[in-house]
């Protein structure tokens, strides 16, 4: 039997909610270090960075290579290339939404940058998710793969910070309501991480 995996992040959303959420929702059984010895660990992770990922021999950097490799371990990443399309694009405009959220906090004038982020940058971003749902479906392939993890793991760190983000694009906000009733993501939010992001 194969170690199970070891994470080392602290416990915040941030870098680290994908990997977290991506192990829950499978139901996997890993090792959560959330009081990284850090900086001492940094010359131990292959960037100088966390997250970081121990799994037996294998040394593992970079949040989305480790959300992709658990995906890939799990079966979340698609049955078809379609599937695996559609769901890989998913995750590159999560990452998109997220820089959205970074740039806004490490602003100098961070009352007018998260002013622009809420009432600019995450409506055009949503605007585009919202045509991506197709009619009658709970997810954007009709099942849940990474790409809807990454999502609504991005979508859960705005929630924190501005409650109603979703609530002029009905489609959004009736996938998150319904991801979040899913057991695996029962469990992640159940972690508690707290909030990183401060628009104050």
């Amino acid at each position: 039997m194969s170690a199970a995996p070891k994470l080392y992040y602290w416990p915040i959303k941030a870098r680290a909610e994908l990997p977290l959420l991506i192990l829950e929702y499978a139901g996997a059984k890993y090792e959560w270090e959330k009081n990284p010895d850090w900086p001492a660990m940094k010359d131990k992770t292959n960037f100088g960075q966390l997250p970081f990922v121990e799994e037996g021999p294998l040394k593992l950097s970079q949040s989305m290579a480790i959300a992709r490799y658990f995906a890939r371990k799990h079966k979340l990443d698609g049955e078809n290339l379609t599937e695996i399309a559609v769901s890989e694009q998913l995750i590159e405009e999560q990452t998109d939404i997220y820089t959205v959220l970074a740039k806004a906090n490490q602003a100098p004038n961070k009352h007018e940058a998260w002013k622009n982020a809420f009432e600019t940058e995450l409506p055009k971003h949503y605007g585009y998710l919202e045509k991506l749902i197709p009619e009658g479906k709970k997810t954007f392939t009709g099942r849940v793969l990474i790409g809807d993890l990454a999502v609504f793991s991005v979508f859960n760190i705005v929630q924190d910070l501005k409650a109603d983000h979703l609530d002029k694009f009905p489609k959004l906000k009736a996938f998150f309501e319904h991801l979040k009733n899913e057991e695996g993501v029962k469990r992640f939010l159940a972690l508690g991480s707290g909030v990183y992001f401060k628009p104050e």
